[in-house]
């Protein structure tokens, strides 16, 4: 019994015949101490072991025979009819339990009843009412483990949708990544730049935490900035005294956690439509700042207004659906050109605890099992 939790004991199906001893302690405990005075015990103790057979069976047949076969798969017709007659069966057993065990257990005379008093007295609403009142509460509890294993699983498949869209995002993500950084040594050592050394080493970091460290599906803050100075010193390299760059990065950034490469598309983005399509001298500044969990992100470059407008290519909706999935309602982002430049600002409340996890075990319950 060791980790026994009131969880397992409602959910779990090994634990079925300690939740429904449970019950009946509980509703025995009622019925014979609960509601009587104590002159009164022996009596309802008595009466509680002559109808509780009947009403156990009655119950059960309900939640274990009528409800699966017949209301779940949608025939209420039959579960109508069925139901007429267990109850009908169920108060014909009250009936002669009452006439040939209670009466006789009390030394009480056995009334004579005619065809219609015997009729009136078997399906009688006071009878109808009580021995219903056990099995509902019963039917209610079944009803609610049925509702809340559909919860979990509805979450758990939401959870694996989630996870499967982001993997997908990802895999689109790292080419994309990679092929420019690489596109940027290959220029450069076409050149026979003796700088190409320099960036083979920083695109050897940029691989390394691509290929090992993306994989997590939070990473440290702090990395992740390094890898945005690491990108724009290797564009910097390319572009030499033509780009002017602007590196701000503020605020509480040391212990903080953000999904991998989050802002990486929009830095691309701003190298491949901007500034690379401009003749002359080319700007860029990114501004990063965190206030307790919330993050704020502005990147501002240069541009073309007629090259720029239609192009926001495949990384910048990968990161809108990203950030739509893994920040849902916790997120502004806006993104356009204003006044000859092209601007995106981001507003993040960062997570405290990792974003994505897969329910316990004990929650992936099967209903045949309830």
């Amino acid at each position: 019994m060791k980790g026994l939790s009131f969880k397992k004991i409602i959910f779990e199906h090994r634990y079925r015949w300690l939740r429904h001893a449970l019950l009946w302690v509980i509703i025995f405990l009622f019925l014979v101490f609960g509601i009587n005075e104590p002159e009164d015990i022996s009596e309802s103790l008595v009466t509680f072991l002559v109808y509780i057979p009947v009403i156990g069976l009655y119950t059960y047949g309900i939640i274990y025979w009528l409800i699966p076969r017949f209301l779940l798969k949608e025939k209420y017709f039959y579960f109508f009819i069925c139901y007429c007659c267990w109850c009908s069966f169920a108060l014909t057993l009250i009936f002669l339990d009452t006439y040939y065990v209670f009466y006789p257990l009390y030394h009480l005379k056995r009334p004579h009843f005619s065809a219609m008093e015997t009729y009136r007295t078997i399906f009688a609403l006071n009878r109808f009412a009580r021995m219903n009142m056990f099995a509902m509460f019963f039917v209610f509890i079944k009803f609610f483990k049925f509702w809340y294993i559909e919860q979990q699983q509805k979450m758990q498949i939401e959870k694996e949708k989630i996870s499967a869209e982001l993997e997908l995002l990802r895999a689109q993500l790292h080419p994309h990544f990679l092929f420019n950084t690489l596109n940027n040594l290959y220029s450069l050592v076409r050149e026979k730049s003796d700088k190409a050394p320099n960036m083979l080493l920083r695109l050897s970091g940029l691989l390394s935490y691509v290929l090992y460290e993306c994989k997590a599906e939070e990473v440290l803050l702090s990395k992740e900035i390094n890898v945005m100075k690491d990108y724009v010193a290797l564009e910097q390299e390319r572009y030499g005294e033509r780009l002017d760059v602007s590196l701000n990065f503020s605020g509480d950034i040391e212990d903080k956690m953000i999904v991998p490469l989050l802002f990486q598309p929009f830095i691309e983005n701003a190298f491949k439509h901007g500034t690379s399509e401009q003749l002359g001298k080319v700007w860029l500044s990114i501004d990063l700042s965190v206030k307790k969990n919330q993050l704020y992100f502005k990147l501002i470059n240069s541009c073309d207004h007629n090259n720029h407008t239609n192009h926001q290519g495949i990384g910048i909706n990968n990161v809108r659906k990203r950030i739509e999935l893994l920040y849902p309602g916790k997120f502004e982002l806006q993104n356009g050109i204003e006044q000859e430049v092209y601007i995106v600002s981001m507003s993040i409340e960062l997570h405290t605890v990792p974003i994505v996890k897969n329910l316990p075990a004990e929650n992936m319950l099967i209903l045949n099992h309830a």
